[in-house]
């Protein structure tokens, strides 16, 4: 099991699988005595949603990468040729090819079930135009490795101190070429004296201590930019899990408060319909004691009339 190996497998998934299988690969490299590289393993930050696309895009859009970092390769040489109006016409096709490349990152990503912000995607952007201004940081994109996003002002070589899961799977900066115009120094040698040679090999050995230092301090810095970087992005997690709550909890709340006025509005409105039935079945009580008043007198003139017509036909 190679760091390189377990890396390349790792930033192949999902973010949500991540720091399982992180966990589960240091747990084997534990298991077969690898402490070194279980220790390397638990270290490998886990990628933000913008830098998880990019990875995606090296991985599965190749074609789309290099055209990208081809064409930051033709704005480099017009920039050397003092070419302005090559210039404008490439950063034009730039404009429109990041924006096309972006759009499809994002695509991908939710094919992938990972939605991916406008904050995010400004991000991927920001780094899709960085790599077009440095070689290294073209191999960086290409490598399917970033942990980190990175910019560029256009101006210095991209700083790509722990972009990478693993320090070294780009390219070191290549050494001057003959004939590129940088001026060779050649140092004559003196006669040495008796002892020089001890002292000069006392020296190198000095020298390869502190370069070891160095190279050990490096890597350590190296690592805790990688755990500050994790931290970091775990907090922003969490930041954004926090927001959804709070944000869920606003709109509860929200929601309860408009129901518990429409019920307290429901038990006004009860209240008004209690008081108005009542008034109604006082109405209705009134109302039937006046009909059967009205009947009463109603059969007592229908029998005065019976009398009257009787009394009327004895007199005839």
């Amino acid at each position: 099991m190679e760091l390189d190996d377990v890396a390349a497998e790792l930033y192949a998934l999902p973010p949500g699988a991540f720091t399982a299988a992180r966990n589960q690969r240091a747990k084997q490299a534990r298991a077969k005595d690898q402490a070194l590289l279980a220790k390397q393993i638990a270290r490998l930050p886990k990628p933000s949603a913008a830098t998880w696309a990019l990875n995606m895009l090296a991985r599965r859009r190749v074609d789309e990468i290099s055209q990208v970092l081809d064409l930051g390769a033709k704005l480099r040489d017009a920039q050397e040729d003092l070419d302005p109006a090559r210039m404008r016409e490439l950063s034009r096709q730039r404009s429109r090819l990041l924006s096309a490349v972006v759009r499809d990152g994002r695509a991908l990503a939710s094919d992938l079930g990972v939605k991916i912000s406008e904050p995010a995607a400004s991000e991927m952007e920001q780094t899709l135009r960085a790599a077009m201004t440095d070689p290294r940081a073209s191999e960086a994109l290409r490598s399917g490795l970033l942990v980190r996003t990175f910019t560029s002002n256009g101006l210095e070589p991209v700083d790509l101190t722990g972009a990478l899961a693993v320090p070294g799977a780009w390219p070191e900066q290549p050494a001057a070429a003959e004939g590129d115009g940088s001026a060779s120094i050649v140092v004559p040698t003196r006669a040495r004296r008796p002892g020089s040679e001890s002292k000069a090999h006392a020296d190198d050995t000095g020298v390869d201590k502190l370069a070891v230092r160095d190279e050990a301090r490096r890597h350590e810095r190296q690592a805790a930019e990688a755990e500050l970087a994790e931290a970091e992005r775990s907090l922003d997690d969490a930041d954004a899990e926090l927001a959804d709550a709070e944000r869920e909890a606003t709109e509860a709340a929200e929601r309860r408060d408009r129901l518990a006025a429409e019920l307290e509005s429901l038990r006004n409105r009860a209240a008004e319909l209690e008081v108005e039935a009542a008034s109604a079945e006082r109405e209705a009580g009134a109302a039937e004691r006046a009909r059967r008043l009205a009947s009463r007198l109603a059969e007592q003139g229908r029998r005065a009339v019976a009398r009257g017509r009787e009394r009327l036909g004895r007199l005839s």
